[in-house]
């Protein structure tokens, strides 16, 4: 009796475990790859899904496609706000044109490069801790649909950023279908 009272006590109690640290749930997958302005986005960061989850009222999702002074700017960031922390990828071209099957090359740093003309990737698990896309450290973003009337954006991307201390984020499988 008291073995069975042991075994249960200790299936009890490692029921009872989480790992808080993962941020990522056993039914986190990534969105299905539309084109019809769904406001979604994922992709896989060293292997593990990583799609947007809101908390509080900052949006988890964030796209713009700009014409200003004569010229586009794309922005894109989809973020996951779970247990008080902020963790996002971020897409930037400045001064491109964007075109439906078009491939652009993620190269840019944009922090080091400011006002640069291209594109870079970005990945964020701490504000202080930033993984860049530069002219080593490269990726691709691709445009699959692009309507300009209803202002829907969609495309695939990859990336390997690096941080100021040399570790390396491989962005692989991403995914975007929004409205901006």
């Amino acid at each position: 009796m008291k073995k069975l009272l042991f075994l249960l006590l200790i299936t009890f109690t490692l029921s009872c475990c989480n790992n808080d640290n993962n941020p990522f749930s056993g039914s986190d997958q990534l969105p299905a790859e539309t084109q019809t302005g769904a406001n979604t986005a994922g992709c896989l960061i060293n292997g593990q899904v990583f799609i947007p989850h809101q908390e509080g009222l900052t949006p988890e999702l964030q796209c713009n496609y700009e014409f200003i002074d004569g010229q586009f700017y794309f922005t894109f960031r989809f973020s996951d706000f779970r247990n008080g922390e902020a963790k996002s990828v971020m897409l930037q071209s400045k001064k491109t044109t964007l075109q439906v099957n078009e491939t652009y090359l993620l190269n840019k740093n944009m922090l080091d490069n400011g006002d640069f003309m291209g594109a870079g990737g970005m990945y964020l698990p701490t504000p202080s801790n930033i993984f860049y896309t530069n002219t080593i450290k490269t990726g691709e973003l691709k445009i699959t649909h692009l309507d300009l009337s209803n202002s829907i954006i969609s495309g695939t991307f990859w990336f390997d950023s690096e941080n100021s201390a040399g570790e390396t984020v491989q962005i692989r499988s991403g995914r975007f279908d929004m409205h901006y």
